[in-house]
């Protein structure tokens, strides 16, 4: 359909799932991509790139994980070199993991959550608003559970209703 006609989308979280159809979907709308994911999805990330790329749109993947600003900074500025600009940012990633009680949860088992979730939102546009162009978009996806939490998923609950009630 061609609606995002030369325009450059980050997604975050690109190796699979949402991050994945959220690259293919704006592809197919005609943006060239930057798909960032962490190192051990490396070959996933491959193939979102082959995905998009056979939807004749330019992919460029970078290695970072959005619990690290520097490796953030590093492949945001490295992406918008090779493509250009910078029009749309989807802060994608996150984990739905670590389930269980509250009180049952060790810390690790938290703040990993939280970290990734939370602050790897703030952390995905901290590094990318800076080369968004005028008039560009940033997208915060949430899973449901930024609306209404599920009984076993405090840190996931925790980390999602900010993406909804405000974000960074």
């Amino acid at each position: 359909m061609n609606r995002m006609q030369h325009t450059v989308a980050l997604v975050t979280g690109a190796a699979g799932g949402m991050g994945r159809a959220h690259c293919l979907r704006l592809a197919e709308e005609g943006a060239d991509i930057i798909a960032l994911d962490i190192e051990a999805a490396a070959a996933e990330l491959a193939e979102t790139a082959r995905e998009v790329e056979s939807l004749g749109r330019q992919c460029v993947t970078g290695i970072a994980d959005v619990r690290d600003q520097a490796s953030l900074d590093v492949a945001v500025a490295d992406g918008v070199a090779a493509l250009g600009r910078l029009d749309v940012i989807v802060a994608n990633a996150g984990i739905y993991t670590d389930l269980g009680l509250s009180w049952e949860l060790s810390d690790q088992a938290w703040q990993r959550t939280i970290d990734i979730n939370l602050t790897g939102m703030w952390h995905t546009v901290r590094a990318a608003v800076p080369a968004l162009s005028d008039g560009g978009s940033v997208v915060i996806v949430s899973s449901t559970n930024g609306i209404v939490g599920a009984a076993a998923a405090p840190p996931h609950n925790a980390g999602q209703h900010p993406r909804v009630g405000g974000g960074p």
